[in-house]
């Protein structure tokens, strides 16, 4: 008897347009909003609750690229940052939230990643300044600065023991701290996710999470082949926790398609991904962990760049961005205005096993 599972293809239901471009968008804990931290330095947000999405006040504030978006229910706090190097916590309880706290300048440039801890004591940041920083989650307080970076670090992850943070950098140097140490213990060289060429430095390392109650340091991004219109095949490595050595990698497509951007880890054990590559190139994939290809690959959307998953619901948005985009050329209108970038919004219906 074939007892393999059968798993059917994603079921797109619509593509919501929007007026803009997000960097990152998540459903709320209760999943009944929609949130899209964007190029233009807002976080916007969408009713789910109703038949048709209804769009809310944006929440305002940042200077540069709001980036990050990480949800504290157990404070009633959304944690953002941004490419000036800002942390904010906006307290949800409010109908239009404001910041509880703020550091403007959490980081001396460009806060490239954040992460939330399991319980939601911590959150980490890592950024453009070479640094790892560790902040209480409900007040803001400074706990720990992480030093031993000697370039900019591209990804950071919180262990759900609270008791330890994984880091990695442009060169793909990935470190293991100790908290009560604010120590490096362990560090190992992902070289293949590094790419170096006249002069130029390619970084292929673009998230850390923990995976399998921290057995397992998910790394994904891409192995990169080239610089200036950055080329690359989207790269996830399982990495143990233990020996930070590679147990596992998957790789979605061919060099154009660029990096793995956003992914989230489906309870019936596949892994949603999203990619962007070369201007157009685009990717939705749902893989099973223990196979070699996809069940599901589309490239219909252009340039994927992250995807909202809410497990109560079963569904999962897209964000890619407007075929006649900039990165395809300078687009105008009639009237000879450059037109700027949008994200429609792809919802599908996902499947069970």
């Amino acid at each position: 008897m074939d007892d393999t599972k059968t798993i059917n293809e994603p079921q797109q239901l619509e593509t919501i347009e929007t007026d803009r471009q997000f960097r990152v968008i998540r459903f709320s804990p209760d999943g009944q909003q929609l949130f899209g931290a964007g190029y233009d330095g807002t976080i916007q947000r969408g009713d789910l609750s109703g038949e048709e999405p209804r769009p809310q006040a944006a929440l305002k504030g940042h200077r540069g690229w709001a980036e990050s978006l990480l949800f504290a229910p157990r404070h009633n706090l959304l944690l953002s940052t941004d490419s000036w190097g800002e942390l904010r916590a906006w307290d949800l309880t409010a109908a239009l939230p404001q910041p509880k706290w703020r550091h403007e300048t959490a980081h001396d440039g460009w806060i490239r990643a954040a992460s939330l801890a399991e319980n939601e004591s911590l959150v980490a940041t890592a950024g453009r300044d070479q640094m790892v920083r560790v902040w209480d989650a409900a007040t803001g307080k400074p706990l720990h600065k992480l030093k031993g970076h000697k370039h900019e670090v591209y990804a950071v992850a919180i262990h759900p023991d609270g008791k330890s943070v994984a880091s990695c950098d442009l060169f793909g140097h990935l470190k293991c701290w100790d908290l009560k140490s604010q120590a490096c213990v362990r560090e190992s060289h992902l070289e293949q996710m590094h790419y170096y060429e006249r002069d130029q430095d390619v970084a292929g390392v673009y998230s850390l999470r923990f995976h399998d109650d921290g057995q397992a340091l998910l790394v994904a991004g891409s192995q990169p082949s080239n610089t200036g219109n950055v080329a690359g095949i989207p790269t996830m490595h399982w990495v143990n926790w233990a020996s930070l050595e590679i147990e596992k990698t998957l790789q979605f497509g061919e060099s154009k398609q660029g990096y793995v951007y956003d992914y989230a880890i489906h309870p019936d054990g596949y892994v949603l991904v999203v990619t962007s590559g070369a201007p157009g190139a685009g990717q939705f994939i749902c893989q099973r962990l223990g196979e070699d290809e996809p069940f599901h690959s589309s490239n219909k959307m252009s340039n994927c760049h992250s995807l909202a998953f809410d497990p109560a619901t079963n569904r999962c948005i897209v964000a890619a961005t407007n075929r006649n985009s900039q990165g395809n050329g300078a687009v105008r209108d009639k009237e000879g205005n450059y037109v700027g970038n949008t994200s429609p919004l792809t919802v599908f219906d996902l499947p069970t096993a």
